[in-house]
């Protein structure tokens, strides 16, 4: 006679394994797992593209188009595990656009430069050379072009590897670390000008 165990064993999933299974869900369609996947993930993306976006009140709108196209675009994703990586390169394509345009309007007059709330990347009891610093520098990125200013965001703001930000911005290492080179120099070049 053979012995079964009469309860299955238990199985333990971390929140990694938990996300992946409500990632999955959300791909067949299931709207419960949608809904908990963005209420678990919305909070950190928005703190994240606040800092990438240096706080513009974009920021939101930014996530919510995100969202939109992360569901979407949700059976092409190969490794629900990286959920959260592929959000945050979703989003980066919308932060691409939007500084894109943002940049090409203020060029036509169409539009003015909007305020940065720096207190949304800095914190409450920072000196107040600090807050007109950040301000500053924000002003000087705003006039860089979209992909230097992002690219440098990502390596200062955000400390991410070269190698990361080629895999998020879908570039070749050798084309980051052009980007960031012109970065630099337009950057000092703006601060210059400003001194």
């Amino acid at each position: 006679m053979e012995l079964r165990n009469p309860r299955p064993a238990l199985r333990i999933v971390d929140g990694a394994t938990a996300e992946a299974a409500l990632v999955r869900a959300a791909a067949q369609g299931d709207n419960s797992a949608s809904e908990r996947l963005y209420l678990a993930c919305a909070p950190d993306l928005t703190r994240w593209v606040s800092r990438v976006v240096l706080g513009s009140a974009d920021a939101q709108d930014i996530v919510q188009d995100t969202f939109v196209a992360a569901f979407t675009q949700l059976k092409s994703l190969k490794q629900p595990e990286a959920f959260r990586g592929w959000l945050r390169t979703i989003a980066l394509t919308h932060i691409r656009r939007r500084f894109r345009t943002q940049r090409l309007l203020r060029r036509l007059g169409f539009s003015a430069a909007e305020p940065f709330e720096v207190e949304a990347i800095i914190s409450d009891d920072a000196p107040a050379e600090v807050v007109t610093e950040v301000r500053q520098v924000a002003s000087l990125l705003r006039q860089l072009p979209a992909d230097e200013a992002l690219a440098l965001v990502l390596r200062r703001v955000e400390g991410y590897r070269l190698e990361e930000i080629a895999e998020h911005l879908n570039l070749s290492l050798a084309t980051v670390k052009r980007r960031l080179a012109a970065a630099e120099a337009h950057f000092q070049a703006l601060q210059e000008v400003q001194s």
